[in-house]
Order: structure tokens, then sequence, then C-alpha cells
């Protein structure tokens, strides 16, 4: 059985709850499945500020931070991202320069690796912060997952992952098209 690691960092939410959607999909198809967030010291100062993220705040807090043991036995990540500046977050960032010592002995080589992220608006660089995470993962020499063409029905998503776009004020949650195509990304990752 395939071994799979969800690792996220939210602070309006969104990512959380995509990354909680992967998580219970995998869960109810026998997956053996973790859902990690990464270290984010200005998350509890964050949302005191911005309404929107004291919605899950509690329940993001409550899911555990990230291990490398457990992320070494994995056979897929799923690693999802808030889109700043068209790149990934800083939290997302230095979780990904903490593999320096795994890349030197090519620790993740031949791993799974599909990306997600969440962005303001389609011109917001929800492209660039996945082609950010599948760079990322090409240089530990993992594999990337596509998303096919044909995911969802009227929906566009592209190849590099899936991208949830928020809204000016992140307040748009994940819709049912995204939920589908969680489901059938999650088969396509059982089937690897």
């Amino acid at each position: 059985m395939k071994k799979i690691s969800i690792v996220f960092h939210s602070v309006c939410g969104n990512n959380y709850l995509i990354a909680k959607e992967f998580y219970e999909n995998l869960k109810n198809k026998n997956m053996k499945v973790n859902l990690f967030r990464v270290k984010d010291d200005n998350f509890e100062k964050l949302s005191n500020i911005l309404e929107i993220a004291k919605e899950y705040r509690d329940e993001i807090m409550s899911v555990e931070i990230y291990n490398f043991k457990e992320l070494l036995d994995s056979d897929i990540i799923i690693l999802g991202s808030p889109t700043y500046f068209g790149n990934v977050s800083a939290q997302i960032k230095v979780f990904m320069d903490e593999f320096v010592d795994y890349w030197v002995d090519a620790n993740f080589y031949g791993k799974k690796l599909f990306s997600f992220a969440c962005a303001g608006t389609t011109e917001g660089g929800g492209d660039m912060c996945l082609n950010a995470i599948n760079i990322f993962g090409q240089h530990m020499g993992m594999s990337n997952v596509p998303v096919p063409s044909n995911l969802v029905l009227g929906e566009s998503f592209p190849a590099y992952g899936l991208v949830h776009y928020v809204g000016d004020n992140a307040d748009k949650r994940p819709s049912t098209k995204i939920k589908n195509a969680i489901d059938k990304i999650c088969d396509i990752l059982i089937n690897l």
C-alpha cells in the first residue's frame, strides 16, 4: 500500500480545506495518509488581523507540523501553498530549503510529488507558484504528477497542479468542481 503525506501552508483556510479534502478522500479510499502543516510563526498574529483567517484557525493549529521521517517513508507527497507574488509563501520556501541535506544523498529520488495552490485570481500567479513547487521536486529527483487536461469538464487547470482561485478577499471556499477534481486526482495518485 502506498503511503501519502500531505503538507500545506494556509493562512485564510483555503489551502487547509484543500489539504483536508485530499486527506479525507484518500482515507476513504483506504490509503495510508498523513496530514501536516508547515511552521508559521506569524499565523496566530495574522489570524487575529484577517477576519477570514479566524474561521479555521483552531483546526489548522491542531494539525501536526511535518517531520522528515514521515516524509522519507512516503511514496507520494502532496504539497500546497498560498500564492504570494507569483511564488510560494515564505513558509513553504523554508520547508523546501530544509531538504538540502536530503538532496545531497538523493533521499527523495523517485518519489511522486503533486502540487496545489490558491491564488486571488487567474492572473495572480498560481501557475507560477505550482511551477516553483515542481522545480523544487525536480531538484529533489521527484517525479511531478501532472493534471490531465480533461480532469473536470468545463474547468481548466494548469498541468503543474491544482489551483483554487480564492477571490480578492480570500473568501471563495473550494467549490464542488475543486472537490470533484481532488477525487479524480486521488484516483490517479492511487494508481501510480
